[in-house]
């Protein structure tokens, strides 16, 4: 059953949506490298969680639909046709981001997990970067805790066995 999304249903989802904020943004910059790209997903995800509110079950737990929309987002974000030409301009923005941090290992560490595939990339920033539990992160990605586990595995191990990891997209 839909709601109607009224003036209530505003205040009730802007309550719900604003502690789950700085989380979808860390996402976000992870996912995507840049925090000026991550406010934009944020925004548009936010925008995409408003026009679907209505579907959203009362009493469940909006972190990991929202974290959802906003790594669907980021993903649809990498796909477009238009990120390679800007991603091309923004890798002097990327390597300042990357250069901000004082230890080269997180640097090295960071340019690994960037190689990964889309897949295991979200998962170890949902498990480590945010600390989200695996029950979270399966909810997040709608499978079951031990697949977020086994998924977060195999990343895990793809990072120690690959240093040069392949790029999925």
């Amino acid at each position: 059953m839909e709601r109607n999304t009224a003036a209530g249903d505003e205040r009730e989802f802007l309550q719900l949506v604003e502690p789950v904020l700085p989380l979808a943004h860390r996402l976000a910059v992870g996912l995507l490298r840049s925090p000026s790209d991550a406010d934009d997903a944020v925004q548009s995800a936010l925008l995409s969680a408003w026009r679907n509110f209505g579907r959203f079950r009362p009493g469940s737990d909006l972190k990991p639909w929202l974290l959802t929309i906003v790594a669907n987002e980021c993903r649809r974000q990498r796909r477009s046709p238009w990120w390679s030409v800007i991603k091309g301009q923004g890798e002097s923005a990327e390597r300042s981001f990357e250069s901000g941090m004082t230890d080269p290992a997180v640097a090295d560490l960071r340019r690994a997990l960037y190689r990964l595939p889309h897949d295991q990339r979200l998962v170890v920033i949902l498990r480590y970067y945010l600390d989200l539990t695996f029950d979270e992160v399966g909810q997040t990605l709608g499978i079951s805790t031990k697949a977020a586990k086994s998924r977060t595995y195999r990343a895990l191990e793809r990072l120690r066995l690959s240093p040069e990891v392949r790029p999925d997209e």
